[in-house]
Protein backbone atom coordinates (compact mmCIF):
# COMPACT_ATOMS: atom_id res chain seq x y z
CA UNK A 1 0.00 0.00 0.00
CA UNK A 2 1.59 3.11 -0.99
CA UNK A 3 2.09 5.98 1.72
CA UNK A 4 -0.74 8.35 -0.81
CA UNK A 5 -3.28 5.37 0.07
CA UNK A 6 -3.07 5.56 3.87
CA UNK A 7 -3.15 9.57 4.53
CA UNK A 8 -6.21 10.52 5.93
CA UNK A 9 -8.70 12.71 3.84
CA UNK A 10 -8.47 16.46 4.56
CA UNK A 11 -11.50 17.84 6.87
CA UNK A 12 -13.35 20.39 5.64
CA UNK A 13 -13.43 23.54 7.06
CA UNK A 14 -16.37 23.76 9.13
CA UNK A 15 -15.76 28.23 9.31
CA UNK A 16 -15.66 28.22 5.64
CA UNK A 17 -18.69 29.93 3.70
CA UNK A 18 -19.56 31.26 7.15
CA UNK A 19 -20.24 35.23 7.76
CA UNK A 20 -18.16 37.01 10.61
CA UNK A 21 -20.23 37.54 13.43
CA UNK A 22 -20.46 41.57 14.09
CA UNK A 23 -18.72 41.95 17.57
CA UNK A 24 -21.77 42.78 20.49
CA UNK A 25 -21.78 46.31 22.22
CA UNK A 26 -20.06 46.08 25.61
CA UNK A 27 -22.60 47.07 28.16
CA UNK A 28 -21.64 46.70 31.62
CA UNK A 29 -23.40 44.74 34.02
CA UNK A 30 -25.73 45.70 36.72
CA UNK A 31 -23.42 44.36 39.29
CA UNK A 32 -20.49 46.92 37.79
CA UNK A 33 -22.91 49.56 38.12
CA UNK A 34 -24.04 49.03 41.46
CA UNK A 35 -20.81 49.15 42.38
CA UNK A 36 -19.12 51.91 40.54
CA UNK A 37 -22.19 54.44 41.57
CA UNK A 38 -21.27 54.62 45.49
CA UNK A 39 -17.75 54.78 44.54
CA UNK A 40 -18.35 57.48 41.94
CA UNK A 41 -20.55 59.11 44.86
CA UNK A 42 -18.16 58.96 47.18
CA UNK A 43 -15.78 60.61 45.05
CA UNK A 44 -17.44 63.25 44.68
CA UNK A 45 -19.00 63.86 48.28
CA UNK A 46 -15.92 63.21 50.37
CA UNK A 47 -12.37 62.50 48.16
CA UNK A 48 -12.76 65.97 46.46
CA UNK A 49 -13.75 68.27 49.31
CA UNK A 50 -11.10 66.42 51.60
CA UNK A 51 -8.60 66.83 48.61
CA UNK A 52 -9.64 70.95 47.96
CA UNK A 53 -9.40 71.12 52.20
CA UNK A 54 -5.52 69.85 52.14
CA UNK A 55 -4.85 71.70 49.05
CA UNK A 56 -5.97 75.06 50.74
CA UNK A 57 -3.96 74.01 54.09
CA UNK A 58 -0.58 73.86 51.43
CA UNK A 59 -1.12 76.73 48.69
CA UNK A 60 -3.09 79.22 51.00
CA UNK A 61 -1.98 82.48 51.29
CA UNK A 62 1.26 80.99 49.77
CA UNK A 63 2.58 77.64 49.06
CA UNK A 64 4.56 75.92 51.74
CA UNK A 65 4.07 74.54 54.94
CA UNK A 66 3.77 78.02 56.72
CA UNK A 67 0.21 77.04 57.88
CA UNK A 68 1.59 74.11 59.78
CA UNK A 69 4.25 76.11 61.23
CA UNK A 70 1.65 78.62 62.84
CA UNK A 71 -0.36 75.73 63.85
CA UNK A 72 2.07 73.94 65.65
CA UNK A 73 3.51 77.43 67.20
CA UNK A 74 0.33 78.08 68.46
CA UNK A 75 -0.82 77.33 72.22
CA UNK A 76 -4.59 77.62 71.30
CA UNK A 77 -4.40 75.17 68.86
CA UNK A 78 -2.38 72.84 70.91
CA UNK A 79 -5.33 73.44 74.06
CA UNK A 80 -8.15 72.62 71.75
CA UNK A 81 -6.75 69.89 70.26
CA UNK A 82 -6.08 68.16 73.94
CA UNK A 83 -9.92 69.38 75.34
CA UNK A 84 -11.36 68.06 71.74
CA UNK A 85 -9.65 64.50 72.21
CA UNK A 86 -10.29 64.34 75.87
CA UNK A 87 -14.06 65.02 75.46
CA UNK A 88 -14.40 62.66 72.66
CA UNK A 89 -12.64 60.30 75.01
CA UNK A 90 -14.90 60.58 78.02
CA UNK A 91 -18.02 60.49 75.77
CA UNK A 92 -17.18 57.22 74.18
CA UNK A 93 -16.57 55.63 77.66
CA UNK A 94 -19.50 56.76 79.13
CA UNK A 95 -22.07 56.14 75.65
CA UNK A 96 -20.67 52.78 75.78
CA UNK A 97 -20.77 52.03 79.54
CA UNK A 98 -24.64 53.65 79.66
CA UNK A 99 -25.27 51.68 76.19
CA UNK A 100 -23.84 48.22 77.01
CA UNK A 101 -26.99 47.68 79.86
CA UNK A 102 -29.38 48.60 77.38
CA UNK A 103 -28.36 46.81 74.14
CA UNK A 104 -28.09 43.65 77.12
CA UNK A 105 -31.92 43.72 77.34
CA UNK A 106 -33.19 44.52 74.36
CA UNK A 107 -31.16 41.74 72.95
CA UNK A 108 -32.51 39.31 75.91
CA UNK A 109 -36.63 40.98 75.22
CA UNK A 110 -39.55 39.57 73.67
CA UNK A 111 -39.66 40.79 69.96
CA UNK A 112 -42.56 43.03 70.45
CA UNK A 113 -41.14 45.16 73.65
CA UNK A 114 -38.28 44.90 71.41
CA UNK A 115 -39.22 46.89 68.38
CA UNK A 116 -41.19 49.32 70.87
CA UNK A 117 -37.67 49.91 73.26
CA UNK A 118 -35.70 50.27 69.74
CA UNK A 119 -38.20 52.89 68.30
CA UNK A 120 -37.66 55.21 71.48
CA UNK A 121 -33.87 54.45 70.99
CA UNK A 122 -33.79 55.84 67.12
CA UNK A 123 -36.56 58.80 67.51
CA UNK A 124 -34.15 61.01 68.66
CA UNK A 125 -32.34 60.91 65.09
CA UNK A 126 -35.79 62.49 64.20
CA UNK A 127 -34.79 65.49 66.06
CA UNK A 128 -32.23 68.09 64.90
CA UNK A 129 -29.10 68.07 66.66
CA UNK A 130 -29.30 71.84 66.86
CA UNK A 131 -32.67 71.69 68.84
CA UNK A 132 -31.44 69.19 71.02
CA UNK A 133 -28.38 70.75 71.92
CA UNK A 134 -30.66 74.47 72.54
CA UNK A 135 -32.86 71.90 74.88
CA UNK A 136 -29.84 70.95 77.12
CA UNK A 137 -29.01 74.61 77.25
CA UNK A 138 -32.11 75.18 78.94
CA UNK A 139 -31.79 72.28 81.19
CA UNK A 140 -28.51 72.80 82.28
CA UNK A 141 -29.09 76.68 83.08
CA UNK A 142 -28.74 77.89 86.35
CA UNK A 143 -32.41 77.62 86.01
CA UNK A 144 -32.79 74.81 84.48
CA UNK A 145 -34.59 71.80 85.77
CA UNK A 146 -30.79 69.63 85.85
CA UNK A 147 -29.33 72.89 88.02
CA UNK A 148 -33.08 72.40 90.50
CA UNK A 149 -32.29 68.89 90.88
CA UNK A 150 -29.06 68.92 92.15
CA UNK A 151 -28.96 72.28 93.94
CA UNK A 152 -29.71 70.31 97.36
CA UNK A 153 -27.35 67.86 96.54
CA UNK A 154 -24.15 70.04 95.77
CA UNK A 155 -25.54 73.37 97.29
CA UNK A 156 -24.91 75.22 94.15
CA UNK A 157 -27.51 77.07 92.63
CA UNK A 158 -24.97 77.87 89.47
CA UNK A 159 -25.51 76.08 86.71
CA UNK A 160 -23.53 73.44 84.53
CA UNK A 161 -24.57 75.39 80.87
CA UNK A 162 -20.90 76.30 79.55
CA UNK A 163 -18.43 74.05 81.15
CA UNK A 164 -17.15 71.05 79.78
CA UNK A 165 -19.54 68.55 81.95
CA UNK A 166 -22.52 70.45 79.58
CA UNK A 167 -20.40 69.32 76.53
CA UNK A 168 -20.18 65.67 77.65
CA UNK A 169 -23.72 65.38 78.91
CA UNK A 170 -25.20 66.52 75.98
CA UNK A 171 -22.76 64.66 73.71
CA UNK A 172 -23.01 61.56 75.67
CA UNK A 173 -26.89 61.61 75.12
CA UNK A 174 -26.60 63.01 71.03
CA UNK A 175 -24.51 60.06 70.23
CA UNK A 176 -25.41 57.36 72.44
CA UNK A 177 -27.91 55.76 70.18
CA UNK A 178 -24.35 54.30 68.10
CA UNK A 179 -23.22 52.02 70.59
CA UNK A 180 -26.64 50.94 71.61
CA UNK A 181 -27.70 49.47 68.13
CA UNK A 182 -24.10 48.30 67.08
CA UNK A 183 -23.94 46.51 70.33
CA UNK A 184 -27.23 44.96 69.92
CA UNK A 185 -26.56 43.71 66.44
CA UNK A 186 -23.64 41.74 68.00
CA UNK A 187 -25.37 40.18 71.22
CA UNK A 188 -28.13 39.22 68.89
CA UNK A 189 -25.35 37.11 67.19
CA UNK A 190 -23.81 35.43 70.31
CA UNK A 191 -25.08 32.07 70.44
CA UNK A 192 -27.11 31.72 73.91
CA UNK A 193 -25.94 28.08 74.17
CA UNK A 194 -22.71 28.63 74.81
CA UNK A 195 -23.23 30.36 78.38
CA UNK A 196 -25.71 27.38 79.49
CA UNK A 197 -22.90 25.13 78.53
CA UNK A 198 -20.46 27.29 80.59
CA UNK A 199 -23.47 26.78 83.49
CA UNK A 200 -23.63 23.27 83.05
CA UNK A 201 -19.70 22.50 83.34
CA UNK A 202 -19.76 24.77 86.99
CA UNK A 203 -19.56 28.34 86.19
CA UNK A 204 -22.18 30.72 88.37
CA UNK A 205 -23.98 33.31 86.19
CA UNK A 206 -20.82 36.22 86.77
CA UNK A 207 -17.84 33.92 85.71
CA UNK A 208 -20.14 32.43 82.62
CA UNK A 209 -20.99 35.97 81.60
CA UNK A 210 -17.51 37.76 82.20
CA UNK A 211 -16.04 34.82 80.81
CA UNK A 212 -17.51 33.48 78.05
CA UNK A 213 -20.52 36.19 76.45
CA UNK A 214 -18.20 39.58 77.89
CA UNK A 215 -15.35 38.30 75.40
CA UNK A 216 -17.45 37.83 72.44
CA UNK A 217 -19.21 41.36 73.04
CA UNK A 218 -16.41 43.73 73.60
CA UNK A 219 -14.71 43.46 69.79
CA UNK A 220 -18.41 45.47 69.64
CA UNK A 221 -17.54 47.63 72.52
CA UNK A 222 -15.08 49.15 71.02
CA UNK A 223 -15.48 48.93 67.85
CA UNK A 224 -18.57 51.48 68.89
CA UNK A 225 -16.27 53.16 70.75
CA UNK A 226 -14.31 54.05 68.21
CA UNK A 227 -17.28 55.57 66.12
CA UNK A 228 -18.47 57.60 68.66
CA UNK A 229 -14.80 58.83 69.35
CA UNK A 230 -14.66 60.14 65.81
CA UNK A 231 -17.52 61.45 65.71
CA UNK A 232 -17.00 63.56 69.01
CA UNK A 233 -13.52 64.77 67.14
CA UNK A 234 -15.37 66.73 64.31
CA UNK A 235 -18.79 67.68 66.23
CA UNK A 236 -19.24 71.51 65.93
CA UNK A 237 -22.56 72.84 67.02
CA UNK A 238 -23.09 71.47 70.72
CA UNK A 239 -19.25 72.46 71.91
CA UNK A 240 -20.11 75.27 70.56
CA UNK A 241 -23.99 75.86 72.02
CA UNK A 242 -23.30 74.76 75.52
CA UNK A 243 -19.24 74.65 76.10
CA UNK A 244 -17.53 77.80 77.31
CA UNK A 245 -14.51 79.48 76.25
CA UNK A 246 -12.00 77.21 77.79
CA UNK A 247 -13.92 73.94 76.56
CA UNK A 248 -13.38 75.24 72.80
CA UNK A 249 -12.83 72.23 70.70
CA UNK A 250 -10.67 72.13 67.33
CA UNK A 251 -14.05 72.47 65.71
CA UNK A 252 -14.71 75.65 66.91
CA UNK A 253 -10.94 76.84 66.27
CA UNK A 254 -11.70 75.63 62.47
CA UNK A 255 -14.84 77.81 62.52
CA UNK A 256 -13.54 81.12 64.50
CA UNK A 257 -10.74 80.61 61.40
CA UNK A 258 -13.27 80.46 58.36
CA UNK A 259 -16.00 83.08 60.05
CA UNK A 260 -13.43 85.50 61.84
CA UNK A 261 -10.29 86.04 60.75
CA UNK A 262 -11.27 84.37 57.11
CA UNK A 263 -8.21 82.19 57.30
CA UNK A 264 -8.87 79.50 54.97
CA UNK A 265 -5.63 77.94 54.86
CA UNK A 266 -5.44 77.91 58.56
CA UNK A 267 -8.52 76.58 58.84
CA UNK A 268 -7.84 73.73 56.34
CA UNK A 269 -4.35 73.13 58.28
CA UNK A 270 -6.32 72.34 61.29
CA UNK A 271 -8.64 70.24 59.36
CA UNK A 272 -5.75 68.45 57.87
CA UNK A 273 -4.39 67.88 61.56
CA UNK A 274 -7.67 66.65 63.18
CA UNK A 275 -7.98 63.91 60.23
CA UNK A 276 -4.73 63.00 60.97
CA UNK A 277 -5.17 62.44 64.67
CA UNK A 278 -8.34 60.37 63.76
CA UNK A 279 -6.88 57.87 61.80
CA UNK A 280 -3.64 57.54 63.87
CA UNK A 281 -5.69 57.14 67.28
CA UNK A 282 -7.77 54.67 65.65
CA UNK A 283 -4.90 52.57 64.24
CA UNK A 284 -3.51 52.93 67.78
CA UNK A 285 -6.81 51.61 69.28
CA UNK A 286 -6.77 48.65 66.46
CA UNK A 287 -3.12 47.11 67.14
CA UNK A 288 -3.61 47.36 70.91
CA UNK A 289 -7.15 45.52 70.89
CA UNK A 290 -6.66 43.24 67.88
CA UNK A 291 -10.10 44.29 66.68
CA UNK A 292 -10.90 44.82 63.25
CA UNK A 293 -13.77 47.81 63.76
CA UNK A 294 -15.51 49.69 61.42
CA UNK A 295 -12.49 50.68 59.08
CA UNK A 296 -10.38 48.55 57.50
CA UNK A 297 -7.18 50.23 57.90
Amino acid sequence: MTPASTASPPVADSTAGRQPQPARPWRPKFTTVALVLPVVFMALVYAYPVGGMLLRAFTEPEPGLGNFTRAAADPVVWQALWVTVRISLEVAVLTVVLGFPVAYFLSGASPRLTRVLLLLVVIPFWTSVLVRSFAWMVLLGDNGVVTSLLAPITGDSDGLLYSEAAVVVALTHILLPFPILIIKGTLDQIDGSLVRAARTLGAGPVRAFTGVYLPLAIPAAISSAMLVFVIGLGFYVTPALVGGPKESTIAVVIAQSVQVTFDWGMAAALAALLLVVAVLLTVVVRKLTKVKGLVSL
